[in-house]
């Protein structure tokens, strides 16, 4: 039995909050090296796509050609890839497309060159794809550039999701497993995933919480609540996912969360495990959430990531309803206005994203309570401070300068959904739960 309680606020607090999402509805892109290992993404994307009515495009990327270029040391240096080495993976693509789907099948191909990961997810991202499909390939050495490995990196530097098909998969998913701890990042992922697979599937909502022993007089209180929460949860989970004809079971189990999941994933026979990509700390972009990594490279199934990002959901929220509320705050007056806001917010559970001009988007931290937002006019500087309290002296406090302008997101029922603060170099989002 664990030593302290579980969060037994989480399933109720998160879900009663989150509004609802917007799922991506762009074409299916396929990103493929013409390796057999990639050649599971194509009937995939077939059956996607017209099961969803949605169209295809075929993505792949070649390094550039490098030569050492001699000053004082070597150093490498890149130049265009050669007609010839585009025409030949042009040519690569057809036949794959040719060996994989029926006769006349035509989907739009582009050849990019540069870092392959870093090319797929640019072209993703211009295109609005809903889901990059990729052979999983886990079979084959990590070298090959769709390997689990470069799939965690696909998902580490973009937004779109990722479908990593296991090779033999010839039909939709009718057996679905949605891995769930029923924060905002997870609903997202469970949404999207519906979003995918087709009405007459199986869908097993799946939450791993700690063990807890067999209550005595002491803890039954503890157990018991968290018990309840549990279906709280789930219940309110069904509730925000809207099934449309979807058979949904729940499923608790207890244990650590990747051995629970990869053992459930063999005895249920699952054909689809999805999971959302979100990490804790300030290390988001370089690690994802260890329950995402294994499943990555260990699931018997293909795998389904939905990486969790603040921007994402904020703009979802922004989106999803004229019943929301959208604020912008007058600098000579922000001081006040932030007090307002810590007021009716202290406490709750947030995630806090910065997004900068020069490195892009990075998760600063998920699941902290909100102590407080501070202004200072002399450098126009905005401070947001997390912790369980500010009189332990135990907290985490980021600052930006150069506040150029400060907005907040409210539901109908005027409850602060999103911070979003324009400063020096980016902006910095704050996704309340």
């Amino acid at each position: 039995m664990p030593t302290h309680a579980p969060n037994t606020r989480r399933a109720t607090d998160l879900l009663n909050t989150f509004a609802p999402t917007v799922a991506p509805a762009g074409p299916i892109l396929i990103a493929t090296d013409t390796s057999s290992a990639s050649d599971a993404a194509f009937p995939m994307a077939r059956l996607l796509a017209a099961s969803l009515n949605a169209s295809v495009e075929v993505v792949s990327a070649l390094r550039p050609n490098t030569m050492p270029m001699y000053a004082y040391e070597p150093v490498p240096y890149w130049t265009q890839a050669e007609p010839y080495l585009l025409e030949g993976r042009q040519s690569e693509i057809d036949r794959q497309i040719a060996r994989t789907t029926p006769v006349g099948t035509a989907w739009p191909v582009r050849v990019r060159v540069g870092e392959p990961l870093t090319e797929i997810v640019e072209d993703a991202r211009a295109i609005d794809a809903r889901v990059i499909i990729v052979g999983r390939g886990r079979h084959s050495m990590l070298a090959r550039v769709f390997g689990g490995e470069s799939v965690q990196r696909l998902l580490q530097l973009g937004d779109t999701p990722v479908l990593a098909v296991e090779p033999g998969s010839d039909t939709p998913p009718t057996n679905v497993v949605i891995a769930t701890d029923f924060s905002a990042f997870s609903l997202y992922a469970a949404r999207v995933a519906m979003s995918l697979i087709a009405p007459a599937a199986t869908v097993r909502l799946v939450h791993v919480g700690p063990t807890l022993s067999e209550p005595d007089a002491a803890n039954a209180a503890i157990v018991d609540g968290y018990t309840n929460e549990i279906a709280t949860g789930f219940a309110l989970l069904k509730e925000h996912l809207e099934p449309r004809g979807f058979i949904v079971e729940t499923v608790s189990l207890q244990g650590s969360p990747s051995a629970r999941l990869l053992e459930y994933l063999e005895t249920s026979q699952a054909d689809l495990v999805v999971t959302a990509t979100h990490g804790y700390g300030f290390l988001r972009r370089m690690v994802l959430g260890s329950v995402t990594t294994d499943l990555i490279r260990s699931a018997p199934c293909s795998v389904l990531c939905v990486p969790g990002r603040a921007r994402t959901i904020a703009a979802a929220r922004a989106n999803a309803t004229a019943k929301q509320q959208t604020r912008s705050y007058a600098l000579d007056v922000l001081d006040a206005e932030l007090n307002a806001f810590t007021t009716r917010n202290a406490g709750r559970s947030c995630s806090i994203e910065m997004d900068r001009v020069d490195l892009g988007a990075q998760s600063l931290g998920h699941g902290m309570p909100l102590v407080g937002a501070t202004y200072d006019k002399h450098d126009r500087s905005v401070s947001l401070m997390f912790g369980a309290s500010s009189l332990l002296g135990e907290h985490l406090s980021h600052r930006m300068q150069g506040c150029e302008s400060v907005h907040t997101i409210s539901n109908a029922q005027g409850r602060d959904q999103v911070m979003r603060i324009v400063h020096d170099g980016g902006q910095t989002l704050l996704l309340l739960d």
